[in-house]
């Protein structure tokens, strides 16, 4: 049992017994008072559908190229709903969303006034085009039609040149080194995974057309969740639009109708075992497949899924620029090595980079189904900036084993709109719009996570299992740099768990349901972030799982699920050391549930200790190397009546342990149960109430939680954070300003965010 010691304005003290809920060393399963709290591989929750453009449909069929216009048409699509699809949503695909005809794939993704402007080469250049011809040589006025010839004619350090239009390539393989991909001065350019149905093979049956053909035999059991079922129709990767509307695939012909498709095959992969895909498959032919739609496509352009790769490069110094990438149909997991026709090119990720310094820029990845949409691995030292993530049915990208990858200037929206489970998922939890694992030094700077035009507030308690993380670094990410982006409407902004090091520095978040969440994990320096209108802006917790295993025996605590690389790296995976600095924690959005005292379970900040399973205790006194000069912003002490939650060990063997819920920042460094040895413990914090119309700090904060996109977040001239803060280390100032024209070590600095591509979030 959990005791709980209150701090109340007048001093008056309460204690009360609470239930300890589960903590559980495969799941990272952590309750605290009754707040839920985050599984091991994540947390929780299921996207909805948001707003993004796709590709116009293109009527010229051709299983390489075919001839399309220059520019995009919106995708329909309809509202969101819970997990395994909605009104609007594919299975596995890219849902629409509600206000999708008003995004613009065609616009830079930050701001970059290049995109489809660069240099061609003199020399070892090849040329593609929709109407070229394999037998042409390759020049700019004799195009080559598809990319593998033209890879195929030039040399190591080539270009690939594409002219405008739509692309239908077989998955595009990249052995030579230092090739680049990009389109042509002025073009745009997209490769496409789907096929053009002709017209004449559709036929009427009842209320639904249907067409048969050679289409790909899809897994529709490969997903990471070793009970597919569990997922719905999420695990189902085939796509189809009409007249690049997308339909929403259904499980059983009898459910098709307008807006909806089925896809029937006789011979469908399958698991040896239902229940455990480790088991293996038994894997389906490559024969007659069938789909059906409820919608009229005698007269429209309709369009299926035929690839689940676009690009695989196994050489260094790959570049991909100005190519966007749409509708293909990775399926989510990487055990399928056998796909009847694309053999171990069918999973997981739609472009697949496995060469060491290498660049995608000013690309759009949009409509990939189940698995990701850019995967870098064992591809140290590359770069992924100015690019677009949007309406991706899982995970947008990630990173695994790959050092010193960049992501900067990116744009993230409305992924996850397959809804794989997010929630109660525990292991097999990988939705993100970014996830990072075993890596060394990943700087994710400067990026947009914008979930402002899907239907829903994360900010409200209600929302929290429907949520995902934006940006997740797992099992292994040291020294990852989170550094200056702006996040809005997102589950968790920044989740740092079982990893090492790092620096969460002068992000903005707004309107979310958790800011920064920090577990299992050591030595993290969170500094200078502003979190305004967030039901969790600040979460930090021990994990029962250490020393870089995910599993134990109960009884003899011996290993059997090991994480090889955080054992191999010797991390701990505890959470000590950790220094929270600088940060403005301005009017949360709500209080949420109450505990046994009628004391809310949300606050500014949340701290969850735990005993591991070797009998170490890690609580909030064990957590923190040091924590000054925070400021807390609330609406009314009597409306928000804690700031903190600081969670000790238990003292009595014959008590649980205990948690403080301070009132009053001044009380923490006050009271003699908290930690004298964690530097500070706010005894420079600004702690102030007021409404949002009258933050003392901000040029401007919207009033209300919803009020995406419209808030200043740049200190008002003579604000008490201004210049007030502690002097940054050199390693956070470098992270936030590497050029050091703007943040300097060693001096005084403003507290929030610093530098930040969204400081006016108000600013197009």
């Amino acid at each position: 049992m959990k005791r709980i010691h209150i701090t109340l304005p007048r001093q008056v003290t309460v204690s009360v017994t609470a239930g300890l809920l589960c903590i559980s060393a495969l799941a990272g399963c952590r309750t605290s008072a009754g707040e839920a709290g985050t599984s091991a591989s994540g947390s929780s929750a299921t996207s909805e559908a948001t707003s993004a453009q796709a590709p116009q449909a293109d009527g010229a069929g051709g299983k390489n190229a075919t001839a399309s216009p220059a520019d995009s048409k919106a995708a329909g699509g309809g509202s969101s709903q819970a997990a395994g699809g909605g009104n609007g949503a594919t299975s596995g695909g890219s849902a629409g969303g509600a206000n999708q005809a008003n995004a613009n794939l065609q616009a830079p993704a930050a701001g970059n006034k290049r995109i489809g402007n660069y240099d061609v080469p003199k020399t070892n250049v090849a040329w593609v085009a929709t109407d070229g011809k394999d037998s042409n040589d390759g020049t700019e006025a004799k195009p080559f039609a598809t990319f593998q010839k033209a890879l195929s004619a030039v040399k190591d350090g080539g270009t690939v040149v594409a002219k405008a239009g739509t692309y239908r390539p077989d998955p595009i393989d990249v052995k030579k080194k230092n090739i680049t991909i990009q389109s042509a001065p002025g073009a745009t350019v997209w490769i496409k995974g789907s096929e053009v149905v002709d017209k004449a093979k559709w036929k009427k049956q009842g209320s639904a057309w249907a067409a048969t053909g050679n289409f790909h035999n899809f897994c529709t059991v490969c997903t990471v969740n070793q009970d597919p079922k569990l997922e719905g129709m999420a695990a189902y990767p085939e796509q189809a639009f009409i007249n690049g509307k997308e339909l929403r695939q259904v499980a059983s012909k009898a459910e098709v109708k307008e807006g909806t498709f089925y896809v029937e095959d006789k011979t469908p992969t399958t698991l040896k075992d239902p229940k455990n895909n480790n088991k293996g498959f038994n894997v389906g032919k490559q024969d007659a497949i069938t789909y059906y739609v409820g919608s009229d496509p005698t007269n429209a352009t309709t369009e299926v899924s035929r690839n689940a790769r676009a690009i695989t490069v196994s050489a260094e110094g790959f570049n991909l620029k100005g190519i966007n990438v749409a509708q293909y149909s990775p399926v989510q997991s990487w055990k399928l090595q056998n796909d009847p026709v694309f053999k171990d090119k069918a999973g997981a990720v739609a472009v697949f980079i496995a060469g060491p310094k290498s660049t995608v820029v000013d690309s759009t990845f949009t409509q990939v189904s189940s698995g990701g949409a850019l995967g870098f691995s064992d591809s140290h030292g590359s770069r992924a900036a100015n690019n677009r993530f949007v309406d991706n049915g899982g995970g947008a990208a990630g990173a695994n084993r790959s050092d010193d990858v960049v992501y900067e200037g990116n744009y993230f929206s409305n992924n996850n709109t397959a809804k794989f489970r997010v929630h109660e998922c525990f292991a097999y939890c990988t939705i993100a719009d970014i996830k990072v694992t075993h890596t060394n030094r990943t700087v994710f700077r400067g990026n947009v996570v914008d979930y402002s035009a899907v239907p829903r507030e994360a900010s409200k308690a209600s929302e929290r299992t429907r949520t995902f993380p934006a940006f997740w670094c797992d099992e292994g990410c040291i020294d990852a740099k989170t550094v200056n982006n702006f996040f809005t409407n997102v589950g968790t902004a920044v989740f740092y768990e079982v990893s090492s090091g790092g620096v969460i520095a002068s992000n903005v978040v707004e309107g979310s349901s958790t800011g920064v969440s920090v577990g299992g994990t050591d030595k993290v320096k969170v500094y200078n972030n502003t979190i305004s209108r967030t039901y969790r802006p600040i979460y930090i917790y021990e994990d029962a799982r250490y020393d870089g295993c995910n599993s134990r025996e109960k009884n003899s605590n011996k290993c059997v699920f090991p994480e090889e690389w955080s054992m191999k790296h010797h991390l701990s995976w505890n959470t000590t050391g950790v220094e929270v600095y600088n940060n403005i924690l301005s009017s949360r959005a709500s209080n949420g549930p109450k505990d046994a005292t009628n004391v809310p379970l949300a606050m500014p900040v949340y701290l969850d200790g735990a005993k591991n399973a070797n009998g170490k205790e890690i609580y909030s006194n064990q957590m923190f190397a040091g924590f000054d000069y925070n400021v807390y912003y609330r609406s009314s002490q009597s409306n928000e009546p804690i700031v903190m939650n600081w969670d000790l060990a238990s003292k009595d063997p014959n008590e649980g342990p205990m948690d403080i819920k301070f009132a009053k920042a001044a009380d923490i460094s006050k009271d003699s149960n908290a930690g004298k040895a964690v530097k500070g413990i706010e005894t420079h914090a600004l702690d102030t109430f007021g409404s949002r119309a009258q933050n003392p700090y901000f040029v401007k904060e919207a009033d209300s939680n919803s009020a995406y996109n419209q808030s200043n977040y740049s200190l008002k001239e003579g604000s008490k954070a201004r210049g007030s803060g502690k002097p940054l280390p050199e390693d956070v100032a470098k992270a936030i300003d590497p050029t050091g024209k703007k943040v300097a070590a060693g001096k005084a600095v403003d507290r929030g965010a610093l530098v930040n591509v969204k400081m006016d979030a108000a600013k197009k």
